[in-house]
């Protein structure tokens, strides 16, 4: 039988470090990434389902 290749594991991090160090990893204020995460109930994530938040949510129209 084919022996099942191991998928490399994703890191995931408290969304608590991800705001704290927002400027850094995504180029954006933390209140940008709050913004992103409103609605958002997840205790970690990675840092690119993080990105993809926070771009769907800067190109979102103001209501």
């Amino acid at each position: 039988m084919a022996e099942k290749k191991e998928q490399p594991s994703i890191s995931r991090y408290p969304v608590e470090e991800l705001a704290a160090n927002a400027q850094a990893l995504f180029d954006v204020k933390p209140e940008v990434l709050a913004g992103a995460l409103h609605g958002v109930e997840v205790a970690e994530m990675s840092v690119s389902e993080a990105k993809a938040l926070i771009r769907k949510f800067l190109r979102e129209k103001v209501k």
